[in-house]
């Protein structure tokens, strides 16, 4: 993971396909943060039809791994409980999420993360705060 310096208590957000750590306001939105900080998070379909962060696409998706805290999100929206009830419970839309707290993020999921296992445990092993 690369090097953060921190000026305050700001949630962190770990990018673990990208290795990279962005810090953000507490009640941001994860999908306008990803994108302010140049994070792919549509695959070939969301990068065609993306519904612009309404919910209604489904294509942002992204896997929660290892919830630092209760709360550390907010909780999954009704539009999220109707579109991603066949997906792991993992998985969120990052349009319909709020960062409350530091939390550890994959970007779409569905496609192979190489090297999947050591990179996840890498990502949990190093302090959030």
């Amino acid at each position: 993971m690369g090097c953060l310096l921190r000026s305050s208590s700001m949630p962190i957000i770990r990018f673990v396909r990208e290795g990279k750590d962005v810090e953000c306001k507490q009640g941001e939105n994860l999908r306008e943060v990803a994108l302010r900080e140049g994070m792919e998070l549509y695959g070939l379909k969301g990068k065609l039809g993306n519904c612009g962060g309404c919910g209604q696409c489904i294509t942002c998706f992204v896997g929660i791994e290892g919830e630092s805290k209760v709360g550390a999100l907010s909780p999954r929206t009704e539009v999220e409980e109707i579109k991603l009830k066949r997906r792991p419970e993992n998985w969120r839309l990052a349009c319909q999420t709020i960062v409350m707290s530091s939390v550890i993020v994959v970007t779409r999921p569905q496609e192979a993360l190489l090297n999947a296992k050591s990179r996840l445990e890498a990502a949990r092993a190093q302090k959030l705060s």
